[in-house]
């Protein structure tokens, strides 16, 4: 018989799988010469430097899976 501690131990299992299966089906960014938020011209990488481009691109990336595209 579970108590509420092997429940939570096996929720806790099913979201961290959940979540790994997840990123397992991202597709890598390939390297394009150009940020991938702002089309910027880089020399290497695939977000501007600084960050902000990455977030607003994993933003938009989540909204879209959000609404299913």
């Amino acid at each position: 018989m579970n108590d509420i501690a092997d429940d939570a131990h096996q929720a806790e299992e099913n979201n961290r799988e959940s979540a790994l299966n997840l990123v397992r089906k991202q597709k890598e960014i390939k390297f394009t010469g150009f940020c991938m938020n702002c089309n910027n011209q880089l020399t290497d990488g695939r977000f501007c430097p600084g960050g902000e481009c990455r977030e607003d691109f994993e933003l938009a990336q989540r909204i879209g899976r959000i609404k299913g595209k």
